[in-house]
């Protein structure tokens, strides 16, 4: 019966923690996401989406590697901070990344997209206990 309780803990711990990655990642990119992805924005859809699966990746490993719930908490705000660096990077690789969202170049954004995947899938595999 305590595994359904542990279930729980860490399903509703995850599921809080992504929402608070989504929250603080669209306060702190310059681009307004979550504006344009509701007018239709895919670029923004696949940058922002991509940083949500990266980051989600992350914490799978996280989950399944930590010690205990502190443990998961603090790896999973180390993915948070690497997933909004990826942001950041991908803002040197490419000058004006945020306009190019906001216009809706969608090479950008599957470019965005990928790059937080990959570092998601490379974070995650750094997360052993």
């Amino acid at each position: 019966m305590l595994q359904y309780l542990y279930y729980l803990v860490y399903m509703f711990t995850g599921m809080l923690m992504t929402i608070l990655f989504a929250i603080a990642y669209v306060r702190i990119t310059p681009a307004r996401e979550l504006y344009l992805i509701q007018q239709g924005n895919l670029a923004c859809a696949l940058s922002l989406g991509g940083a949500i699966i990266g980051f989600c990746i992350a914490l799978v490993s996280a989950m399944t590697h930590s010690f205990s719930l502190l443990n998961f908490v603090l790896w999973g705000l180390g993915a948070s901070v690497v997933q909004i660096g990826v942001y950041f990077a991908a803002s040197k690789i490419i000058r004006n990344v945020a306009n190019e969202l906001e216009n809706n170049n969608v090479a950008v954004g599957a470019f965005c997209c990928a790059l937080s995947i990959a570092i998601g899938l490379l974070n995650a595999a750094c997360l052993v206990s």
